[in-house]
């Protein structure tokens, strides 16, 4: 009888076991960020300032006042429309401008399902970031461009961060 319940207790322990290690696991991945270029995205041409919109994909570091970081994506002004995945999420995303570069600070518009939820310029000589509450929509589209009208070809955006964080919302939503 002992052998009995030793082999019940330890074959309920393990059935508990595996079923909370599944259920951390799908909590795990859905809260995994998600960058941007994994969403089903289109680019889109945007601004005046160049005759052809361009973004490279590639690691690379930059000196921003004065320090390096390493960006995952570099661009000059363009638009860009995602399909989002649904439920709560929040768009996190780090910016700057090289030291070397002499462009204006970049102006990012973000817009949920049409309607535009928030816009910033960024500051000249520091790492900028938005976190923007994108919950429940189903398209994203971002707007990043010059934010003056002068001196817009002397250099390049760089991204640090530019990714999707589901099951996340901005601060004081609910």
């Amino acid at each position: 009888m002992k052998r009995v319940r030793w082999l019940s207790g330890l074959l309920s322990a393990g059935v508990l076991s595996f079923s909370l290690a599944t259920v951390g696991a799908q909590v795990a991945q859905a809260q995994r960020e998600i960058y941007i270029f994994e969403l089903n995205c289109v680019t889109r041409w945007s601004g005046s300032y160049w005759s052809q919109s361009s973004y490279w994909t590639e690691s690379t570091d930059v000196s921003i006042a004065r320090q390096i970081y390493t960006s995952i994506l570099k661009t000059t002004p363009f638009g860009l429309t995602c399909r989002l995945p649904g439920g709560p999420a929040s768009l996190r995303i780090e910016y700057g401008v090289s030291d070397r570069d002499s462009a204006p600070p970049a102006k990012i518009d973000v817009y949920v399902d049409g309607n535009q939820v928030a816009s910033q310029v960024g500051k000249a000589g520091q790492v900028n970031t938005m976190l923007v509450d994108v919950s429940n929509g189903k398209s994203l589209a971002l707007d990043i461009s010059c934010s003056r009208a002068t001196n817009c070809q002397r250099g390049y955006y760089y991204f640090f961060w530019f990714h999707l964080i589901p099951g996340a919302s901005s601060p004081g939503k609910r």
